[in-house]
Parts: structure tokens; sequence; C-alpha cells
């Protein structure tokens, strides 16, 4: 199965590149810094979409930009690719399976978490919407929420979302998960 994999230098996205090398598949790698370049890959069997930003800010403090950056990491860069990979039909003749890593705090809101909680609510909607336009064309479109996953980011946010650091689970097991999801 050739996966593109988004994110890899964080927790998530490591952790789902080294599972899916680990279950011999080939990962194609497309980081933050490369998203202003067309991907150079085709017959994509999967993506897993795991860039992310969790700025916390109260919301007095919460700038246009800084809400604007959020989602411009957390959605507009998945929809960007999708929609290179739709128009160029970068994917598998088969068809594609698509997971964006999205969380908990799409539906639960937390102090200081307006930004991220508000770009993770769009992420998985804007999942919703392309999988019911794309299925027909073979592309399964689906967003994750993880409650808690010991990453550096949730590291961050966890004292702001009152939430004990003990509580979150390996990157590796929702890695495990996410390959189940499209097959791998």
């Amino acid at each position: 199965m050739r996966i593109l994999i988004t994110g890899t230098t964080g927790g998530i996205g490591g952790a789902v590149k080294a599972a899916a090398l680990s279950r011999g598949h080939e990962a194609v790698e497309v980081n933050r810094s490369d998203f202003d370049a067309p991907v150079a890959a085709d017959g994509l069997d999967a993506l897993v979409f795991c860039t992310g930003t969790c700025p916390v800010k109260p919301v007095a403090l919460t700038s246009d930009e800084l809400f604007a950056e959020t989602f411009r990491v957390n959605c507009l860069l998945f929809m960007r690719l999708m929609r290179q990979i739709v128009a160029e039909k970068l994917y598998s003749p088969s068809g594609m399976k698509v997971v964006a890593v999205s969380s908990v705090s799409a539906v639960e809101g937390w102090p200081g978490g307006a930004a991220y909680c508000a770009s993770k609510g769009a992420l998985s909607a804007l999942c919703r919407a392309m999988h019911a336009e794309l299925a027909p064309k073979g592309i399964s479109v689906a967003a994750v929420e993880p409650r808690y996953v010991k990453t550096a980011m949730f590291d961050r946010c966890a004292g702001r979302m009152g939430v004990d650091p003990a509580l979150a689970r390996a990157p590796g097991d929702l890695a495990a998960e996410i390959l189940d999801l499209i097959g791998g």
C-alpha cells in the first residue's frame, strides 16, 4: 500500500509512518514546509493527515492572525492537499482511503482552546463533506477524533485543558487504529 502521511516529524505522524513501514507499506512524506510544492506521488492508496497546531490563548488574546494561522495549518493545508490529489488523480485507480487526525476538541471545548477547537471542528466537518462528494470516485474520507494522545503538543495543552497527562495514550496505539481504518 502506498500511503501519503503528513506531519511525520510529530508524534502521531511519526508513529503512523513507523507503523506503516513496519507493516511493509510505502510511506510518502509531506511535511508543513512541503505544502507549497506539488505532491510528487501518484497511485496513492491512502492519505493520513497528521499536520496540526495547537495554540493556547484566552479568547481576549486570540488575534485574527493566530486564528487564521490555526485554520491554515489544521484545515486549509488538508484542503489544498486533497484538491491536488483529486484534481490530478493522484489516487489509485481502485480508490483511496483518507483519514484526517482531528481531535475530541472538535466537540469538547476547553479554556484557551477556541482557535484549536474551532479548527478541529471544521476539519471534522470538512471530512464529512468531502466524503459525501468523493465517495462515488472511490475515495473514502473520515476524521478520527482521539481524546488524548501523548505528544509534545498534548503536553503543551494538557494543563490548560485540565487533563491529567497520565490519561493520554501512546501515539503508536492511535497509529495502529488509523492503519486498521485504511485497511493497512
